[in-house]
C-alpha cells in the first residue's frame, strides 16, 4: 500500500491530520510506504494508492477561511483502503 500526504508543517490543523496518519499506520500495523511532503498548501491532501482525499467544499464552513478534510474522513478512507486488500 503507498499512502502519502502534502501538508504545511507550519499549520498545526495539517500538522496534526500529518501525526493521525502516520499514527494510525504505526497502531493498526499497515504495511506501507508512507511519504509526506511539506509544501505551502492551504489544506492536507492525502494519496492512497492513487486515490486522492482533498478538501472539495468551495466554501468554508463558517468563518473559518481555511478547509480541512477531517480526522475522522481520513480515518474512514484508510480503513477502507485497509479492508479492500
Amino acid at each position: 500500500m503507498d499512502i502519502s500526504i502534502i501538508y504545511s508543517k507550519d499549520d498545526p490543523r495539517q500538522a496534526k491530520a500529518r501525526n493521525f496518519v502516520r499514527q494510525f499506520i504505526h497502531d493498526r500495523g499497515v504495511l506501507a510506504r508512507f511519504t509526506e511532503s511539506d509544501q505551502p498548501v492551504d489544506s492536507p491532501t492525502l494519496i492512497i494508492n492513487g486515490d486522492v482525499l482533498t478538501e472539495s467544499r468551495g466554501k468554508p464552513r463558517g468563518k473559518q477561511p481555511k478547509m480541512y478534510p477531517g480526522i475522522d474522513e481520513i480515518a474512514n478512507v484508510l480503513e477502507k483502503h485497509i479492508w479492500s486488500f
